[in-house]
């Protein structure tokens, strides 16, 4: 079982994690066309969705707007407080796993790093895991 990073590695993930969480935050409110709105402005506008992907005469291809809908700003930020969540109530070992998200970010720290959990592809373990269920 691998070790879980020690006090001052965890102290310097949340750091680095709340700063991914505060540029992406940012990146979707200004997507989302969120700039400069009062909280309660910000709630109403987020509940309208950011583009017209359903419009008619829309000619984007059906996996493109999942994935469009998927990633809409609103998405991101709720999935963004999920985040924050896990942060605040997680164990040493969770916030190692959480920061693997941004480890191509310049400032991640190579003793970060989770080891592979396994050398079987991804898709194949998806496979498996939905066998599974």
């Amino acid at each position: 079982m691998p070790q879980a990073p020690c006090r001052e590695q965890v102290s310097l993930m949340l750091a680095f994690a709340a700063r991914r969480i505060e540029e992406d935050w940012n990146t979707a409110e200004a997507a989302g066309h969120g700039v400069n709105l009062t909280p309660e402005e910000r709630v109403s506008h987020l509940s309208i969705p950011w583009t017209r992907l359903q419009a008619e005469g829309n000619v984007r291809f059906v996996y493109d707007v999942r994935y469009l809908q998927r990633y809409a700003p609103s998405a991101t930020i709720a999935d963004l407080d999920r985040k924050c969540r896990v942060l605040e109530e997680g164990t040493p070992r969770t916030v190692q796993i959480l920061v693997q998200e941004w480890a191509e970010h310049p400032h991640f720290l190579p003793q970060w790093r989770l080891e592979p959990v396994s050398s079987v592809p991804l898709l194949e373990r998806i496979v498996a895991l939905r066998a599974g269920s």
